[in-house]
């Protein structure tokens, strides 16, 4: 049986005649539908970054000509007087430098030159070896052969024989050589710490004179026998101290 081609030519208008507009309205919600989904791809793909597929674009970094594309990120930020400039004073670029203390120039680096000085050893010596044969007596009284009487000893007696050199205790300054009424040729030097040493019943020729400058050890003079109220004694040296002007023990002053 063969097919008439008017039949199906009229057949085909009848269906699009009836169907038509539903094939029409059909394709136009599939425009719709295809339009929506790439309109919400595209926002999409905009809010994350991307560029839309179909518009998708090579971007490459212009350089200007001669200048060297591999320069160290440190150089590519901004100075800090262009940072002041573009931000109106609003960054704030923190100073590698200290921050200079106030109290910086008060600071003074200690002096060795002023440290404190070395205390100054004192040297004490005997002006004699011999032993003492009558003691230091201002308390009590003391019994006086020579003068055959009771009274006071403000220094020691110590054994020598006489022309037996006599040395200064201490370092000083000679400060008299006079004949004392009653302990005859006596020389007086001058210590620090306001002491005075005595060194009576001396031989007439002193070896010193005043204002002279002695060290411990040096002579003085020699034993004589020309203390008036210890002649009866055998002969020795009659030695005394003072302190701001007041007798102290002798053998007190020797031991410091």
């Amino acid at each position: 049986m063969q097919n008439n081609p008017e039949k199906k030519s009229g057949a085909v208008k009848k269906f699009l005649k009836e169907k038509g507009y539903y094939i029409v309205l059909g394709l136009c919600v599939v425009a719709v539908g295809v339009s929506g989904f790439l309109f919400v791809k595209t926002a999409a793909d905009r809010s994350s970054g991307a560029e839309p597929a179909g518009d998708a674009t090579l971007s490459v970094p212009l350089t200007p000509a001669g200048s060297d594309s591999r320069q160290p990120a440190e150089d590519k930020r901004p100075s800090a007087s262009a940072s002041a400039g573009t931000n109106s004073g609003k960054t704030t670029i923190p100073s590698t430098q200290p921050t200079p203390r106030e109290d910086a120039a008060e600071t003074v680096a200690p002096d060795v030159s002023e440290s404190a000085p070395a205390p100054v050893i004192i040297q004490t010596v005997r002006p004699l070896s011999g032993e003492t044969i009558y003691d230091y007596s201002v308390d009590v009284l003391a019994y006086n052969e020579t003068t055959q009487d009771w009274r006071t000893h403000n220094g020691i007696d110590i054994a020598a024989k006489a022309g037996d050199p006599v040395c200064a205790a201490r370092d000083g300054t000679v400060s008299a050589v006079y004949e004392d009424n009653a302990y005859g040729t006596t020389v007086v030097v001058r210590h620090t710490g306001g002491y005075e040493t005595h060194y009576g019943n001396l031989d007439a020729d002193a070896a010193v004179t005043v204002g002279q400058s002695v060290q411990a050890g040096d002579v003085l003079g020699a034993v004589g026998s020309s203390a008036t109220v210890e002649l009866a004694q055998a002969e020795h040296l009659h030695f005394s101290v003072l302190c701001d002007g007041a007798p102290v023990n002798p053998e007190a002053f020797l031991a410091d």
